[in-house]
């Protein structure tokens, strides 16, 4: 993905939405609706081996999984997990650009 294609993204709600829903039916393995902690951990190793950073800590994890769990049920919805989207396509435009 290039830096304009991905700051397009940025710029437009509904394909945020679209690149979100997308990354989440990939990694919501058991079709809960919801991602668990491990599906989360995937995610993450996914994203900073796409970043090329170093893999999260468990307590990096975790502390991802407590600031974007807003009701506090211990997973994340697909809303939830938006947040983490828009935050790794902000990171993407910034290393891109």
């Amino acid at each position: 993905m290039s830096n304009a294609n991905v700051k397009d993204i940025l710029k437009d709600k509904k394909k945020v939405r679209f690149v979100a829903e997308s990354a989440f039916k990939q990694v919501d393995k058991d079709g809960s609706g919801y991602l668990e902690r491990p599906e989360l951990e995937e995610v993450m190793n996914n994203v900073a081996a796409d970043l090329g950073v170093e893999p999260p800590t468990s307590e990096e994890i975790d502390e991802v999984l407590k600031e974007l769990d807003e009701n506090g049920d211990g997973k994340l919805s697909i809303d939830e997990f938006q947040v983490l989207i828009e935050q790794v396509l902000e990171m993407m435009a910034k290393v891109e650009g």
